[in-house]
């Protein structure tokens, strides 16, 4: 029987079904070999890499950080240029303060038609803790709750105040799994807040280097060790970190962590999809130039650099960063480097509790000589906030719009007289001790006399002579990474220099550590204490603690109290900038230079990205030709060049 015209011949029944089997067949093969295609195609990784693991290459960072607990290692500058490469929080800044999804997927709010009450619905994505573990929406939870929690202090707590039940947790007045934070699954994550809150504000504090999630079980098991070895240690980020101890030479290594967003059921993606590198070495155990440095090294960081040892160097002086000429970048970080004098000082309590000489010995330091003295193109603080805060959003600039506090010219004559119309004579005085964190591979009294002194040590020899001048014995306490951590911990200092990291865009978040009510520490009063109110009729209870200076100004409190209260961006701003004001006529904390990130990259070095906090994110770094730089592969060449 002839089919119709324009109809294709009919097929049987046993052709058809065997074709269709066959499409299936077909199918699969494809998928499998597009797979294999999409996972060697999207690679870095060279063919004749003998591990098939891609670069590994070393840098340099400067001092050694000892402590890497995300919510209080925040003294040093070079603690955040770490804590940015081994963590991820739920959002990020791009290097223009623009707001990015990081470990969130997606969010929500969502308003309760009965109550009006809003809430912050928020998904994270499906990524794995570097030992393995899935990120739970749990692992942001506790890691804010353990910030809340009565004892714990972290400056960071005021930025969860916006929470329901918050701050009423940090005083122990109910349960801290009593408030607006929950799990909803092991990728939902729920924020109730207070009222008024802002939730896009609260977004982007979720950027912030100090609310990153935790693994439980590492800090409650080892609370004393989790983030100061990498035994202990499990983080979220791109890196884990491979080795990491409380020696101050032995280096940090960090190594591409194997279940960063990649697919553990289905392992058909290249290793390298989301972290191009596979092992960075960070030295501490070389000096910067032998030709500036008195050391038994036989070798330096300026001459590895140029043998292409080293592919990375920051923590440049003047001096050192001078060597590599043109090739110095400078970025602006979002830390100040400051003094806090201590008005509970064991020796000198009597004397920086006297605002007129706090403020003597602040007016007498020329900032605009320091910056001259450190150079790298730090800039003279005019007030402690810094460029990278907002005023208000932005593209707005806090320092800008509230302008110049501070002198950035010294007026030693102006000291000397301010000391006298006071009474003050500092020769009735003991010594007033400047706590520095040591550069311990670098500093040395041989090192200074051959032309290299650290920043730190920089400024506090500028301070020790013009603070003599007015009068006042002065000695340098510059001491190893983990005695000055000690030291700033109990309070064991006169003065202490040390980078003051701005944790938020928002000004009001690195003004609120200077308040009793808001610096996210409070104390146990009981029947004991000279302070304890009966009238309650607790035994015992939480209370405020003043900040760890022993600051306390009712007056900077209320307009702190103010600018939480208030709902106008505009109006907010003003009063913080009233309020920095304050702080700074009071001269507790003593602003000193606006930091700056120097460093300088190797011409094989490509694809590094800067943050917002103006530190460099190498997880799409590049080495050319990387093999030849392999530690197997140099081996072997330097066996072959003996023979």
């Amino acid at each position: 029987m002839l089919e119709p015209p324009g109809h294709l011949p009919r097929i049987p029944k046993q052709f058809s079904e065997e074709h269709a089997r066959m499409k299936k067949v077909l199918a699969f093969i494809l998928a499998l070999a597009m797979c294999a295609v999409f996972s060697v195609g999207c690679t870095k990784i060279a063919k004749d890499d003998p591990a098939q693991m891609g670069a590994e290459f070393e840098i340099y960072m400067g001092t050694k950080v000892m402590d890497l607990d995300p919510a209080i290692a925040y003294t040093d500058e070079n603690a955040v240029k770490i804590l940015s490469l081994i963590f991820e929080g739920l959002t990020r800044l791009d290097e223009n303060g623009k707001l990015k999804k990081a470990l969130a997927k997606d969010w929500e709010i969502v308003e309760d038609s009965r109550t009006g009450e809003q809430r912050l619905e928020i998904v994270i994505n499906d990524t794995y803790w570097s030992d393995g573990s899935l990120v739970q929406a749990n692992d942001i939870v506790y890691a804010w709750k353990r910030i809340l929690d009565p004892s714990f202090e972290s400056p960071a707590a005021s930025m969860l105040y916006c929470i329901k039940g918050a701050e009423d947790a940090k005083l122990g007045l109910i349960s801290i799994d009593d408030i607006g934070l929950y799990s909803k699954s092991t990728t939902k994550l729920v924020v109730e807040f207070e009222e008024g809150a802002d939730i896009d504000e609260f977004l982007y504090n979720t950027a912030s280097p100090a609310l990153v999630p935790l693994r439980e079980n590492k800090v409650a098991s080892y609370p004393d060790t989790w983030s100061k070895t990498a035994t202990d240690l499990s983080t979220n980020g791109p890196f884990r970190v491979r080795k990491f101890s409380s020696e101050p030479s032995e280096e940090i290594v960090l190594e591409r962590s194997r279940y960063y967003y990649l697919n553990q059921e289905v392992q058909t993606e290249a290793i390298d999809k989301y972290v191009t590198p596979y092992r960075i070495t960070i030295r501490y155990d070389i000096p910067l130039d032998l030709s500036l440095v008195y050391s038994t090294a036989e070798t330096d960081v300026l001459t590895m650099f140029g043998n292409r040892e080293l592919f990375y160097v920051s923590g440049l002086t003047a001096a050192t960063a001078a060597k590599y000429g043109n090739d110095v970048e400078t970025e602006k970080e979002a830390s100040t480097f400051v003094y806090y004098f201590n008005l509970n000082s064991i020796e000198n309590a009597e004397l920086f509790q006297n605002a007129a000489v706090r403020q003597a010995l602040s007016m007498a330091l020329d900032r605009n000589y320091i910056a001259q003295l450190v150079g790298c193109d730090t800039e003279a603080a005019t007030g402690l906030i810094n460029d990278k805060v907002f005023n208000t959003s932005r593209g707005t600039s806090f320092r800008e719009e509230g302008g110049d506090i501070i002198s950035a010219a010294g007026d030693i004559e102006g000291a000397r007289q301010l000391l006298e119309e006071n009474d003050i004579w500092p020769e009735d005085y003991e010594d007033i001790y400047i706590v520095v964190r040591q550069d311990e591979m670098n500093d040395s009294y041989q090192s200074q006399l051959m032309g290299y002194v650290s920043k730190e040590k920089a400024i506090a020899q500028y301070t020790e002579t013009i603070w003599e001048q007015l009068g006042f014995s002065v000695v340098i306490n510059s001491l190893p990474a983990a005695e000055y951590d000690e030291a700033f911990a109990t309070g064991d200092y006169d003065v202490i220099g040390l980078d003051y990291q701005m944790l938020s865009v928002y000004a009001l978040y690195s003004l609120t550590p200077f308040t009793r009510d808001y610096n996210g520490g409070v104390r146990m009063v009981t029947s004991s204490d000279p302070d304890y109110d009966a009238s309650r009729g607790e035994t015992m209870y939480y209370t405020y603690d003043e900040h760890r200076t022993g600051y306390y100004n009712p007056e900077y409190d209320a307009l702190i109290a103010a600018a939480f209260a208030e709902s106008d961006d505009r109006q907010r701003a003003e009063i913080l900038h009233e309020a920095e004001e304050l702080l700074l006529s009071d001269a507790v904390v003593v602003p000193i230079l606006f930091n700056t990130n120097t460093y300088v990259v190797s011409s094989e070095l490509s694809k590094l990205s800067t943050n917002y906090w103006g530190y460099q994110i190498f997880t799409k770094a590049q080495l050319k030709d990387y093999v030849q730089y392999l530690p197997s592969v140099r081996n072997a060449s330097s066996d072959e060049d003996e023979e």
